[in-house]
């Protein structure tokens, strides 16, 4: 565990200290954030992988109380800037391995939106439960991870049981789970998960995704 997170934490601060950033929050998570979530009911969301803070900012000026976590430090500079510059406020913690900074129950919702297909069987359950552990009794996580037919399978060199090592520029090494969609219930055991899925293709690259939630 504690080697693969070095390696996927340096991949990704040299990517974002390099000046990787998204301009503007995936579609599909405006979507489904609009169909699932009011502040009023959950306003504290926890955006774990907030990256460059995209996704994060959209949901702060719906006026949600946001914290965002990441694993580079870098990505949570990036985030602080455009924080500032949009007038907006949010919370920003680094992880550092798999236990969360946070105490039992400090969410309303957590989202983990294309972050959680960097693991292997045996990190993402213990990621899951740390999750689980800090969003609160009735509340909402929603989450992606890469499906079959996504560029990173077709950039990957095939392991065992749905894992792949990444060959892709940027990400060598990175240990990554692409799962069909029968086996989504064994990446969440005893959840009463929803499912679904989205997809599309630019210029000769696709990007397919599994779209997961449950209530707590």
């Amino acid at each position: 565990m504690s080697h693969r997170f070095d390696v996927t934490q340096n991949i990704w601060e040299d990517l974002y200290k390099g000046g990787h950033k998204l301009s503007y929050p995936n579609d599909v998570f405006v979507r489904i954030t609009h169909r699932l979530l009011d502040s009023s009911i959950h306003p504290r969301v926890l955006d774990y992988g907030c990256g460059s803070g995209e996704n994060l900012l959209h949901l702060a000026r719906r006026e949600f109380q946001m914290t965002g976590a990441d694993i580079s430090d870098s990505a949570l500079e990036t985030t602080r800037q455009r924080l500032q510059e949009a007038d907006l406020n949010a919370e920003l913690q680094l992880i550092n391995g798999a236990t969360l900074p946070f105490d039992d129950a400090s969410f309303d919702v957590i989202v983990a939106w294309q972050v959680l297909t960097y693991n292997d069987w045996n990190s993402l359950p213990v990621i899951l439960a740390e999750l689980d552990r800090v969003l609160c009794p009735g509340g909402i996580f929603i989450a992606t991870m890469s499906a079959p037919g996504d560029f990173m399978e077709q950039n990957g060199k095939p392991l065992h049981n749905g894992l792949y090592e990444l060959q892709s520029r940027g990400q060598e090494g990175a240990l990554i789970m692409i799962v069909q969609e029968a086996q989504l219930p064994d990446c969440f055991p005893g959840k009463a998960i929803k499912t679904g899925w989205f997809a599309h293709e630019f210029d000769g690259i696709p990007s397919h995704h599994w779209i997961i939630s449950y209530e707590k």
